[in-house]
């Protein structure tokens, strides 16, 4: 869990992660970002349109079990959705997370979160 929080903010120095609702639709909508993320305390209703964004378009999604509050100390900002816009990143942050016992969510059902594009 750790290192997928540590990727997170790597990611966010290297430039290749974009946060907030807004920010990331306009990603997935550009083709721009590769995996989307929710953190488990984010609104129902918030988690469906962002899944429903990032299926139209192809995008991986992955509700994690991070709370608003640790992916904020792990980037410096206050966010629920996360969408990160690098291959590599992705495949490292999907790699940790299925370590640590992480699945990704998808439209109704489960699959596996390492969905290549």
């Amino acid at each position: 869990m750790e290192k997928a929080l540590s990727t997170l903010g790597l990611a966010r120095r290297a430039g290749k992660l974009c946060y907030g609702y807004d920010t990331v639709v306009k990603a997935v909508r550009q083709g721009e970002c590769l995996l989307v993320l929710a953190a488990a305390d984010l609104s129902e209703k918030t988690k469906k349109n962002v899944r429903f964004e990032a299926d139209r378009h192809q995008a991986a999604f992955l509700e994690t079990a991070f709370t608003m509050e640790q992916i904020s100390a792990a980037i410096g900002k206050k966010t629920g959705v996360l969408g990160l816009c690098d291959a590599g990143f992705a495949k490292n942050l999907k790699q940790a997370l299925g370590a640590a016992g992480e699945s990704a969510r998808c439209g109704d059902g489960f699959r596996a979160a390492d969905k290549d594009r």
